[in-house]
């Protein structure tokens, strides 16, 4: 009981200080009663199917449901409320920080209990399923927490060095769809922002929403010309929810990154994936940003009559509107309907393809977002025309990483580990300053293995081979390869950037679609051959200049190759000196010895949990004595408390230590079962 009412207090405690922290960060901030029943607030927190077995669960005596119905509205509009930093404000602040803590509190708890039980292995069938339907519990919990979670959620489910295959699949289910705001509400809006009431801009103003997703709702009107448009209207206050949220986020980002077992060789980076999607929110709540991308995306596009990009009326857009043209048409996933329309599957597909190879390849400027409710088909061409919808994340490909990607693409099919380390660097996937040697030892293997099986049939590629097979292997990358290795993923040298993980899965998205429309014979790459050999000219500005460049290469006619045999006098005399003052003692050479490194590592571990033991136990000690009053032995106990959270931790990373040290000296660890 003691213990469930120190947690209980330190989540007050913690909210509160997001609360008074946030309020700063936030700026003056209004405060709005829970909205009644059948009410749609102005942040929707919208009742999601699966609360009926949500309602059934209570945590720390509040069921989510109630939580979350206790954010409210942030409704500007509504009289009676004070602004600024009093108490209603940070009330409505401590309130929305609760709820944020809370659900964070117990996702994390559901997950470390979840990793404790299938430690010994966490890739078998039951641990894949356990992890499914926590990611479930989780889209659900992100869904009724608002706008800011459903986006942070959607950014998440493309982050595939991070979450497992199960996570991503769930949270990619997440949908934006929540209940509209009333058309008044949304004529007031417009009338604010444009300066001029709905009935002198438009001829007509449709009151139903055409659709309402978490950040905005879009209503269909014409225009006094005549013209068919759509008028997308944002949410009010969504800045200041966005800052109170993210405050949130970051901290429990914060706390992740010190729990959170990192991604072997690769840097989770919890934090920075936090700020990276402020950042995108951020743009997102901009439509200014928004108006400007659809017209260097329609620009672009504008000598592709199979590709419909709307218009969008400059004059009908401010920062927090946008007015486009309205384009109806089928979604791309209907087929019954494309068939009925008589639109022809292969040409769809062909030309969803060829657009976002353009958008990559040539361009450099993309959607980060294809995914059907973004696309659709129309009869402006014949065969039916693609149209894109909503241009509220896009991004943009540098010439550097293109570059980058093309000369590790040479690099691999010529077996040059050095070249591809440098292309993976200059693509900003390979820390800058990181001692390569280790890693250039395991390109170099794996460059070796690549080639070795493209020259034989009989060779097998990873995923071909059985799980005995498969096991044999890495055992015998581990024994050539051990010590690299475990140096390699203590540095963490790889990273990840954010805007990789989004065309991954709109290529991923597209293949899907893709393969729905036409079937097995959809073939992704074949269509992609074009723009590689197009990509292939970046390299050197021509193809057969690279290919002169190869032959010279091989011959040893290059410059770079003429320079060494000229300079070869002047090298070996260099070494000589080298060598000299090595002998005379001036020259001292500086070897790092991994063996070393790591047991001084777990000594430091050991040391730091019999310490943080020892201290915990005596502290709790004190704290039992009869002479001491509440508050000191209280205080004792909260000390007690932080001392045994580093002994746990010490021990975590002690025995994820040990675990390595086994793994890469080849003995028989749950790694092995691994797919």
């Amino acid at each position: 009981a003691e213990l469930a009412d120190g947690m209980r207090r330190t989540l007050l405690l913690a909210a509160w200080a997001s609360a008074g922290a946030a309020s700063w960060t936030a700026g003056v901030a209004r405060v709005a009663r829970p909205c009644p029943t059948g009410a749609a607030p102005a942040c929707s927190t919208a009742l999601h199917a699966s609360q009926r077995r949500f309602a059934r669960r209570r945590l720390d005596g509040v069921a989510p449901v109630e939580m979350c119905a206790a954010v409210g509205s942030i409704s500007p509009s509504q009289s009676g409320f004070q602004s600024g930093f009093g108490i209603r404000n940070k009330a409505r602040l401590l309130r929305r920080s609760w709820v944020i803590w809370t659900c964070c509190i117990w996702q994390g708890w559901k997950v470390l209990l979840l990793r404790r039980k299938y430690m010994s292995n966490p890739k078998s069938p039951e641990a894949a399923e356990a992890r499914r339907k926590l990611a479930a519990d989780l889209r659900d919990t992100l869904i009724r927490l608002g706008p800011t979670f459903i986006k942070v959620g959607q950014l998440l489910s493309t982050r595939v060095d991070v979450l497992e295959p199960e996570v991503i699949s769930e949270l990619a289910r997440l949908q934006n769809e929540v209940p509209g705001f009333p058309a008044k509400r949304a004529k007031e809006l417009i009338a604010k922002e444009l300066g001029k009431p709905v009935e002198q801009l438009f001829a007509s103003f449709d009151d139903t929403p055409l659709a309402a997703a978490s950040l905005a709702q879009v209503h269909r009107a014409t225009l006094k010309t005549g013209e068919q448009v759509i008028v997308k209207v944002q949410r009010e206050n969504l800045r200041k929810l966005f800052d109170v949220d993210m405050f949130n986020i970051r901290l429990v980002a914060s706390l992740a990154d010190r729990l959170d077992p990192q991604t072997e060789a690769v840097g989770s980076n919890w934090r920075g994936i936090a700020e990276t999607s402020g950042e995108v929110l951020y743009r997102e709540i901009d439509f200014n940003i928004e108006r400007v991308a659809a017209e260097e995306f329609a620009s672009n596009f504008e000598g592709y009559p199979a590709v419909k990009i709307p218009k969008v009326f400059p004059e009908l857009c401010t920062s927090r509107l946008v007015t486009m043209e309205f384009c109806p048409g089928l979604k791309l996933t209907d087929k019954d309907g494309i068939k009925a329309k008589g639109f022809n599957p292969e040409h769809l597909a062909n030309t969803l393809t060829n657009s976002y190879l353009e958008q990559i390849c040539r361009h450099g400027f993309f959607h980060c977002d294809p995914h059907p409710g973004n696309l659709a088909v129309d009869d402006g061409y014949p065969g039916g025309r693609l149209v894109y919808y909503d241009f509220g994340m896009m991004e943009r490909v540098e010439e550097r990483v293109k570059k980058g990607f093309v000369d590790l693409v040479f690099a691999i099919y010529e077996n040059s580990p050095k070249e591809a380390c440098d292309a993976l660097e200059e693509m900003g996937v390979l820390r800058q300053g990181i001692d390569r040697f280790s890693i250039e030892r395991i390109a170099k293997s794996m460059l070796n293995t690549f080639q070795s099986t493209l020259a034989s049939a009989d060779n097998k590629w990873e995923n071909e081979m059985t799980p005995e097979e498969r096991k044999a292997s890495r055992r015998a990358r581990r024994a050539q390869l051990g010590q690299d290795l475990f140096a390699t993923q203590a540095d963490k040298p790889f990273l990840l950037p954010p805007k990789f993980t989004f065309v991954f899965r709109a290529f991923t998205t597209i293949d899907g679609i893709g393969k729905s429309l036409v079937g097995p014979s959809y073939d992704l790459s074949r269509i992609s051959q074009p723009y590689m050999r197009e990509l292939a000219d970046l390299k050197d500005g021509a193809a057969w200049i690279s290919t002169v460049r190869q032959i010279c290469k091989r011959l040893g006619w290059r410059p770079i190759d003429v320079a060494q045999f000229v300079t070869q006098p002047r090298t070996v005399a260099s070494i000589a000196r080298t060598v000299q003052k090595i002998g005379d003692g001036d020259l001292r050479l500086r070897v790092r010895t991994l063996e070393v490194e790591r047991m001084l590592e777990r000594v430091e571990l050991r040391q730091r949990f019999v310490g943080a033991g020892l201290t915990t136990a005596m502290l709790v000690h004190m704290s039992l004595a009869p002479f001491l009053n509440g508050i000191v032995a209280r205080l004792l106990q909260l000390m007690a408390a932080k001392a045994g959270w580093e002994a746990w931790k010490a021990y975590g990373l002690f025995r994820k230590l040990e675990i390595q040290r086994l793994r890469f000296a080849n003995t028989e660890t749950v790694y092995d079962e691994m797919t």
